[in-house]
């Protein structure tokens, strides 16, 4: 009986934290740790990453953009509820194109005619469209319109001043699960690498090295990014993870190539703000220069800039073997207690207690 109790418990404890860990979705993350690292220290003409870098706390990111099948769910589940979103958060370059065997309402998305497609960089994408895709994230993926208004960001600040500068939330809320990295969070996890000369310390580029990686194919090069044949743009269509030896120290890969990606802090830190940074250059000939650490861009978030995609990042992952201890604690009170005053007392049957063990009425 007590193993038959224990099994009960335990298969209860492992759906628990099964149902915390779904809420991952199809990510592959990195834990990016050590917090508390030392700021980068810049001497270059920009100065905009001077200071920067340092992030106190433990995070996670995905080890790859997000990729067409990951947008197209996103899009599809809105684009088709009303002709009004037919162009809902849709992309310049991408891995789909229009299901024309849809007849409507609004329109829906289907992969490209490629084996590859559904790992296909997103890009094209603005920021507040970036922030909405967190707030679904965070709502566990629903239907309704509401699930993007709020979640990671409360996008009713989502707004412009006559200046010309804008109102939208600046940090994502604090309770949040999936946010669009900071800059901080963005450099750490592409060039910051604890181990480096035994102490830690930042690389210039994405590949774990203070030399610019190579561009050219799959294969042959080491990234997209700055390889001309592909045309400005033609280079998206090479699918994510194609340069699996180029990676940042915390094993992301496509920090060079792929998209540009989006980042959460204001280029202006004080108000009033108009830009959004964003970082890491993207697949084609042009912007290749921003591999480099000292380098990042900057636009409004509105704008629709064609090679500027997203990785997410997340809270820590939740720890099964974390909770086992408590678990083993807290079963283990139930059946010491259910001992007390007779070696032979029996438990009643069909009282259950905390885990679904068995309480003594007594």
């Amino acid at each position: 009986m007590r193993s038959s109790t224990f099994s009960v418990a335990f298969l209860g404890f492992l759906a628990f934290t099964g149902s915390a860990l779904a809420q991952d979705y199809d990510f592959d993350w990195a834990t990016i740790d050590h917090p508390g690292n030392a700021a980068i220290v810049s001497d270059d003409s920009w100065g905009i990453v001077n200071g920067r870098g340092r992030v106190d706390h433990t995070y996670r990111i995905n080890r790859l953009e997000v990729t067409t099948s990951q947008w197209m769910e996103f899009v599809n589940t809105f684009s088709t509820q009303s002709n009004e979103l037919k162009f809902f958060a849709m992309p310049t370059y991408w891995g789909a194109t229009p299901d024309t065997s849809y007849g409507g309402p609004g329109r829906r998305w289907r992969l490209k005619n490629a084996g590859d497609a559904g790992m296909r960089p997103v890009t094209g994408i603005t920021w507040r469209e970036a922030a909405q895709f967190c707030n679904w994230l965070n709502n566990a993926k629903p239907t309704t319109l509401t699930a993007i208004a709020n979640g990671a960001y409360d996008t009713s600040t989502f707004g412009e001043n006559a200046d010309g500068t804008y109102t939208d939330q600046s940090a994502h809320n604090p309770g949040a699960k999936f946010w669009i990295p900071t800059l901080d969070e963005w450099l750490k996890a592409v060039h910051y690498d604890p181990a480096k000369d035994g102490t830690g310390g930042w690389w210039e580029y994405p590949n774990t090295s203070d030399t610019a990686p190579i561009p050219g194919i799959p294969g042959v090069g080491e990234t997209s990014a700055g390889y001309a044949d592909y045309g400005i743009f033609a280079g998206f269509d090479v699918a994510l993870g194609s340069y699996p030896n180029t990676k940042t120290p915390w094993g992301l890969l496509d920090a060079t190539g792929g998209a540009s990606e989006w980042t959460e802090s204001w280029y202006n830190t004080d108000p009033p703000h108009t830009d959004r940074h964003y970082d890491g250059g993207p697949a084609g000939e042009y912007y290749c220069w921003l591999d480099n650490l000292a380098r990042t861009g900057a636009v409004m978030p509105w704008a629709t800039t064609n090679h500027i995609g997203l990785r997410v990042a997340s809270i820590p992952c939740p720890n099964v073997t974390l909770g086992l201890p408590l678990f083993m604690a807290l079963f283990g009170r139930e059946k010491r207690h259910a001992a007390v005053g007779s070696s032979v007392r029996r438990i009643p049957r069909g009282r259950l207690g905390l885990f679904g063990s068995r309480r003594d009425q007594g």
